[in-house]
Protein backbone atom coordinates (compact mmCIF):
# COMPACT_ATOMS: atom_id res chain seq x y z
CA UNK A 1 0.00 0.00 0.00
CA UNK A 2 1.32 3.00 -0.81
CA UNK A 3 0.83 6.93 1.72
CA UNK A 4 -2.01 8.91 -0.19
CA UNK A 5 -4.65 11.33 1.44
CA UNK A 6 -6.20 9.06 4.80
CA UNK A 7 -3.42 6.23 5.42
CA UNK A 8 -2.09 6.06 8.55
CA UNK A 9 1.30 6.25 8.24
CA UNK A 10 3.78 5.26 11.22
CA UNK A 11 7.59 6.83 10.92
CA UNK A 12 10.52 5.56 12.83
CA UNK A 13 12.86 8.61 12.23
CA UNK A 14 15.78 10.86 13.53
CA UNK A 15 15.71 14.77 13.91
CA UNK A 16 18.95 16.63 13.30
CA UNK A 17 19.75 20.35 13.89
CA UNK A 18 20.85 20.44 10.37
CA UNK A 19 23.95 22.95 11.01
CA UNK A 20 25.35 21.61 14.54
CA UNK A 21 23.99 18.25 13.57
CA UNK A 22 23.14 17.59 16.92
CA UNK A 23 20.43 15.04 17.30
CA UNK A 24 17.13 16.32 18.87
CA UNK A 25 14.79 13.12 18.80
CA UNK A 26 14.99 9.64 17.98
CA UNK A 27 12.19 7.50 17.43
CA UNK A 28 14.12 4.09 18.47
CA UNK A 29 14.43 5.85 21.90
CA UNK A 30 10.35 6.78 21.98
CA UNK A 31 8.33 4.38 19.71
CA UNK A 32 7.23 5.46 16.05
CA UNK A 33 5.29 8.16 15.19
CA UNK A 34 1.94 8.03 14.12
CA UNK A 35 -0.19 10.12 11.72
CA UNK A 36 -2.78 10.23 8.95
CA UNK A 37 -1.22 11.80 5.31
CA UNK A 38 -3.14 15.00 4.69
CA UNK A 39 -4.54 15.97 7.73
CA UNK A 40 -1.28 17.99 8.38
CA UNK A 41 -0.30 16.90 11.56
CA UNK A 42 3.18 16.18 10.17
CA UNK A 43 5.49 18.95 8.57
CA UNK A 44 4.48 19.61 5.24
CA UNK A 45 7.14 19.31 3.66
CA UNK A 46 8.33 15.52 5.00
CA UNK A 47 4.58 14.83 3.79
CA UNK A 48 5.03 15.47 0.86
CA UNK A 49 8.48 13.54 0.32
CA UNK A 50 6.45 10.59 1.51
CA UNK A 51 3.69 11.14 -0.72
CA UNK A 52 2.97 7.72 -3.15
CA UNK A 53 5.69 5.96 -1.14
CA UNK A 54 5.00 2.26 0.25
CA UNK A 55 6.46 0.34 3.60
CA UNK A 56 10.10 0.34 4.13
CA UNK A 57 10.86 3.35 2.02
CA UNK A 58 13.82 5.56 3.60
CA UNK A 59 14.75 9.01 3.16
CA UNK A 60 16.18 12.28 3.96
CA UNK A 61 14.59 15.58 3.94
CA UNK A 62 16.19 19.63 5.06
CA UNK A 63 13.37 21.54 6.39
CA UNK A 64 14.15 25.05 6.75
CA UNK A 65 13.50 26.84 9.81
CA UNK A 66 10.66 28.51 7.99
CA UNK A 67 8.90 25.34 6.52
CA UNK A 68 9.44 23.87 10.31
CA UNK A 69 8.89 26.13 13.55
CA UNK A 70 9.71 29.35 12.53
CA UNK A 71 11.85 31.71 14.84
CA UNK A 72 12.02 31.31 18.40
CA UNK A 73 9.53 34.28 19.89
CA UNK A 74 10.83 35.73 23.38
CA UNK A 75 6.65 36.58 23.10
CA UNK A 76 5.79 32.68 24.14
CA UNK A 77 8.11 33.33 27.01
CA UNK A 78 6.30 33.99 30.42
CA UNK A 79 6.44 35.06 33.88
CA UNK A 80 3.87 33.82 35.86
CA UNK A 81 3.22 32.64 39.99
CA UNK A 82 2.28 29.46 41.58
CA UNK A 83 -1.10 30.88 42.14
CA UNK A 84 -1.51 31.12 38.44
CA UNK A 85 -1.23 26.75 38.76
CA UNK A 86 -3.52 26.89 41.79
CA UNK A 87 -5.84 23.85 39.99
CA UNK A 88 -2.61 21.57 39.56
CA UNK A 89 -1.69 19.33 42.80
CA UNK A 90 1.97 20.29 41.92
CA UNK A 91 4.39 21.70 39.40
CA UNK A 92 7.87 21.31 38.61
CA UNK A 93 10.04 22.49 36.00
CA UNK A 94 9.77 20.50 32.55
CA UNK A 95 5.88 20.45 33.25
CA UNK A 96 3.52 20.72 30.33
CA UNK A 97 0.13 22.74 30.30
CA UNK A 98 -2.19 23.89 28.15
CA UNK A 99 -3.02 26.81 27.08
CA UNK A 100 -6.59 28.00 25.89
CA UNK A 101 -6.35 30.79 23.25
CA UNK A 102 -8.34 33.93 22.78
CA UNK A 103 -9.75 32.18 19.51
CA UNK A 104 -10.40 28.89 20.90
CA UNK A 105 -7.72 27.05 19.89
CA UNK A 106 -4.84 25.30 21.85
CA UNK A 107 -1.43 25.45 22.32
CA UNK A 108 1.39 23.49 24.52
CA UNK A 109 3.34 25.17 27.37
CA UNK A 110 6.42 23.73 29.14
CA UNK A 111 7.45 24.84 32.59
CA UNK A 112 11.21 26.56 32.00
CA UNK A 113 12.05 27.09 35.67
CA UNK A 114 10.38 27.89 38.73
CA UNK A 115 12.09 30.47 41.17
CA UNK A 116 10.50 30.47 44.52
CA UNK A 117 7.02 31.95 44.04
CA UNK A 118 8.12 32.84 40.20
CA UNK A 119 7.39 30.28 37.44
CA UNK A 120 8.98 30.95 33.84
CA UNK A 121 7.02 29.26 30.92
CA UNK A 122 7.90 28.33 27.27
CA UNK A 123 4.69 28.11 24.49
CA UNK A 124 7.61 27.70 21.73
CA UNK A 125 7.76 24.78 20.17
CA UNK A 126 11.45 22.89 21.15
CA UNK A 127 12.33 22.93 17.78
CA UNK A 128 11.68 26.84 16.91
CA UNK A 129 15.00 28.68 15.21
CA UNK A 130 16.33 25.79 13.72
CA UNK A 131 16.85 24.08 10.61
CA UNK A 132 16.08 20.27 10.84
CA UNK A 133 17.16 17.58 9.15
CA UNK A 134 14.93 14.31 9.07
CA UNK A 135 15.84 10.89 8.41
CA UNK A 136 12.80 8.65 8.43
CA UNK A 137 11.57 5.24 7.63
CA UNK A 138 7.99 4.03 6.78
CA UNK A 139 7.57 1.42 8.79
CA UNK A 140 3.43 0.48 7.88
CA UNK A 141 1.01 1.74 5.54
CA UNK A 142 -2.93 1.21 5.97
CA UNK A 143 -6.06 3.00 5.65
CA UNK A 144 -7.88 4.93 8.44
CA UNK A 145 -10.55 4.15 10.04
CA UNK A 146 -14.00 5.89 9.64
CA UNK A 147 -13.91 6.71 13.06
CA UNK A 148 -9.90 7.83 12.99
CA UNK A 149 -10.88 9.90 10.02
CA UNK A 150 -14.05 11.21 11.86
CA UNK A 151 -12.08 12.18 15.17
CA UNK A 152 -9.44 13.34 12.92
CA UNK A 153 -6.13 11.50 14.65
CA UNK A 154 -4.73 7.71 14.89
CA UNK A 155 -6.17 5.17 16.60
CA UNK A 156 -4.59 1.78 18.47
CA UNK A 157 -5.79 -1.23 20.05
CA UNK A 158 -3.63 -2.69 22.93
CA UNK A 159 -3.73 -4.09 26.43
CA UNK A 160 -2.52 -1.92 29.20
CA UNK A 161 -0.65 -3.04 32.57
CA UNK A 162 -3.59 -5.00 33.61
CA UNK A 163 -4.11 -6.40 29.92
CA UNK A 164 -7.35 -4.89 30.55
CA UNK A 165 -8.46 -4.41 26.48
CA UNK A 166 -8.51 -0.42 25.94
CA UNK A 167 -8.28 1.87 22.98
CA UNK A 168 -7.50 4.88 22.39
CA UNK A 169 -5.28 7.67 20.27
CA UNK A 170 -1.48 7.60 20.10
CA UNK A 171 -0.76 10.74 17.44
CA UNK A 172 0.39 13.73 19.81
CA UNK A 173 0.17 11.55 22.85
CA UNK A 174 3.87 11.45 22.91
CA UNK A 175 4.26 14.47 20.65
CA UNK A 176 4.81 17.66 22.26
CA UNK A 177 8.51 18.80 24.61
CA UNK A 178 11.14 16.92 26.94
CA UNK A 179 10.92 12.96 26.52
CA UNK A 180 7.87 13.33 24.41
CA UNK A 181 8.16 13.42 21.07
CA UNK A 182 7.64 16.84 19.26
CA UNK A 183 5.75 16.98 16.01
CA UNK A 184 2.19 15.60 16.92
CA UNK A 185 -0.64 18.13 17.89
CA UNK A 186 -1.30 17.56 21.63
CA UNK A 187 -4.88 16.07 21.37
CA UNK A 188 -5.32 12.51 22.98
CA UNK A 189 -8.15 10.61 23.99
CA UNK A 190 -7.30 6.88 25.46
CA UNK A 191 -9.80 5.43 27.47
CA UNK A 192 -10.84 1.81 28.22
CA UNK A 193 -13.78 -0.25 26.25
Amino acid sequence: MKIGENKVVTLEYKVYDAKTKEILEDTQELGPYFYIQGFGQFLPKVEAALDGKAKGYKTSVEVSMEEAYGPYDEDLVEELTKKDFSEFDDIYEGMEFVVELEDGSEMISVITEIDGDTVYTDSNHPFCGRDLLFEVEVADVREATEEELDHGHVHFYGFDDEDEEHEGCCNGKNHEHGEEHKHGDGNCCCHKK
